[in-house]
């Protein structure tokens, strides 16, 4: 019931007419800042594509920045768009796309081994494998037990990211982002594991030997986006503190909600928009304004009221 309640008022929001919707997005936001969280670039999707919320034309993400930077009428940088997992077709997206948009801020995350080592995601190989098995239970490759250590050596892995459709960025490519003046490479993780899965041992050193992958690929760690991200369901509080212990890194989550100015400070949980690439651009706009018209802090405190 609240599922089809909450679909039928994204449908009705988006199909406002642009000033509308703009006017409702800029009330919603009200003065905070946002970030955007993307993963796969592309026109037209694979045929039996496992995870298509991941991927999102171009032109679709190009007219939900455009739409989000006039709708807001403001002149500070409030708008952070990050890329997750290091694809090429999304690095080359950066590449083109930060350079016209100089008041956005954009985050590229990478798993620093993979990167180098060009080595394929679980999720990735799930696919391949479904192609010949229609039944196969994802869940069994996905989330199947994980040795961080080894993970990266898996020959199949390995031959995966040769594969033109989960091709991998490389080093240079990243330079090359990381040489734009308003982009930043960020730390995803070595092995992309979620963290509950990791014993904290497991979970510590994966964190410690990515930040050394980072830092001797492309220089100090300056932030690290939790693989998955959700709080509270891939991480815990405990998962925090190794990250702190590095110091000077903005960590990054995808809980979907803006967040203040003073939020945005050395060992924060931030929040990021995970977009649903089967959606429209209005249909994104219109559940970014809704997420952030329920995080308004005297509707919160009135619905904990009740």
């Amino acid at each position: 019931m609240r599922r089809n309640l909450s679909s039928a008022v994204l449908r009705g929001l988006a199909s406002l007419d642009a000033d509308t919707l703009g006017a409702f997005f800029r009330r919603a936001l009200s003065g905070r800042r946002l970030a955007l969280c993307f993963h796969r670039v592309a026109d037209v999707r694979r045929e039996g594509e496992l995870l298509p919320k991941l991927t999102m034309p171009a032109e679709e993400i190009d007219t939900l920045i455009a739409f989000l930077l006039a709708a807001a009428r403001r002149n500070d940088r409030w708008l952070t768009v990050t890329f997750d997992d290091g694809y090429r077709e999304s690095a080359e997206y950066v590449l083109e796309r930060a350079p016209r948009r100089p008041e956005v801020e954009w985050l590229y995350f990478v798993c620093p081994q993979k990167i180098e080592l060009q080595v394929g995601f679980r999720w990735d190989l799930a696919e391949m494998r479904r192609r010949d098995d229609p039944a196969l239970d994802i869940d069994s490759i996905v989330f199947a037990p994980v040795q961080p250590d080894a993970e990266n050596l898996r020959a199949d892995l390995q031959r995966l990211a040769r594969q033109p459709e989960f091709a991998l960025a490389d080093v240079e490519v990243c330079e090359r982002i990381q040489r734009l003046p308003n982009a930043e490479l960020g730390n995803h993780s070595n092995v992309h594991c979620r963290p509950i899965l990791l014993a904290p041992d497991q979970f510590q050193a994966e964190i410690a030997a990515s930040a050394r992958d980072f830092a001797r690929l492309f220089g100090p760690m300056r932030h690290f986006a939790f693989p998955f991200g959700v709080p509270g369901v891939d991480f815990g509080p405990s998962h925090l503190n190794p990250l702190r212990e590095l110091g000077g890194i903005e960590i990054w989550s995808t809980e979907p909600r803006p967040y203040t100015r003073r939020e945005r400070e050395l060992g924060a949980v931030l929040p990021r928009f995970a977009i649903d690439g089967t959606r429209s651009w209005r249909t994104s706009v219109a559940h970014i304004a809704m997420r952030s018209l329920l995080t308004t802090l005297p509707l919160r405190r009135a619905l904990e009221m009740r």
